[in-house]
C-alpha cells in the first residue's frame, strides 16, 4: 500500500486531496496535519448553529460525523477497496489501539450508533466506532463510500484541544508529550504489521494533484459549498 506523509497543509487542500485520492482509487494510507487549523463539518451536518472558533478555517469534509476542530492532532486518511463498514472501522481501531498502547495508553470502544447528520462537535460525543481512554475520547473516525472504494478519516488527538471538551489527548493520557513524529511512527509500525507488509512511500500523482486543485475551487475552498446545508 502507498504511504503519503503530507505534513501540514491548508484545510481545503487536505480535504480536496482526500477526495481526489478516493476518486483515483490507488490504495493509500495518508498521514497529515492542518495549517492553519481547520474546523470541519461532516458532509451531512447542518452549518447553521455550529460556530467556527476564531483562528480556524471553516471547511466541510467528504466524510460523515460531527464538527471537528483540527489542531494538535494526527489525521489519517485511508483509501481502499470497498469492504464492510464494520471491517474498516475494526481495522483502523486495532491499529490505533496498539499504537496508543506503545505509549502506555489503553483504550476501549465507545457506545451507541453514529448519526448521519449529528449536531455539535464530534469529540463531545462517542459511538461504538470511537476509541476512549478513561478520561475521554482519543480517536474518532468516519467514512465515505463510492465507486467500489471507501475513504476513512481518522483523528488521533495528540495535544489538549481547547475547543473539544470531550477530547483527551495522547499526551495527556500518556503523562508526557507525544510528538507527531512519534505518533506517526507508531501508527505506521502497527499498520504495516496489520497488513503484513511494509508501506511503499509515495506522493500524490499529477492526476491526483490536478483533481485536488480543481476540487478546492469547486468545493472545499468555496464558502457557498461549505455552507450549503
Amino acid at each position: 500500500m502507498r504511504l503519503i506523509r503530507s505534513g501540514p497543509l491548508p484545510p481545503e487542500l487536505n480535504l480536496a486531496l482526500d477526495e481526489a485520492l478516493l476518486r483515483c482509487g490507488t490504495e493509500t494510507f495518508r498521514l497529515y496535519a492542518w495549517d492553519p487549523p481547520g474546523f470541519s463539518l461532516g458532509v451531512f451536518q447542518r452549518a447553521e448553529g455550529v460556530a467556527c472558533p476564531p483562528g480556524f478555517r471553516l471547511v466541510r469534509r467528504p466524510t460523515g460525523g460531527g464538527a471537528i476542530a483540527h489542531t494538535g492532532e494526527l489525521t489519517i486518511a485511508w483509501v481502499g477497496a470497498r469492504r464492510r463498514v464494520d471491517e474498516a472501522y475494526a481495522r483502523i481501531n486495532a491499529i490505533v489501539a496498539q499504537a496508543a498502547l506503545s505509549f502506555g495508553v489503553r483504550v476501549s470502544p465507545g457506545a451507541g450508533e453514529p448519526e448521519a447528520a449529528p449536531e455539535g462537535l464530534c469529540f463531545d460525543a462517542h459511538t461504538r466506532y470511537d476509541l476512549l481512554t478513561g478520561r475521554g475520547k482519543l480517536f474518532g473516525s468516519a467514512q465515505r463510500r463510492g465507486g467500489g472504494r471507501f475513504l476513512l478519516h481518522g483523528t488521533l488527538v495528540l495535544e489538549k484541544n481547547p475547543v473539544a471538551s470531550g477530547a483527551v489527548s495522547l499526551s495527556e493520557a500518556a503523562g508526557r508529550a507525544v510528538t507527531r513524529a512519534e505518533a506517526e511512527a507508531a501508527v505506521i509500525r502497527e499498520a504495516e504489521g496489520a497488513w503484513g507488509e511494509p508501506f511503499v512511500a509515495g506522493t500524490p500523482s499529477a492526476e491526483e494533484w490536478g483533481l485536488a486543485e480543481r476540487l478546492v475551487l469547486e468545493r472545499y475552498g468555496n464558502d457557498a459549498w461549505t455552507r450549503r446545508r
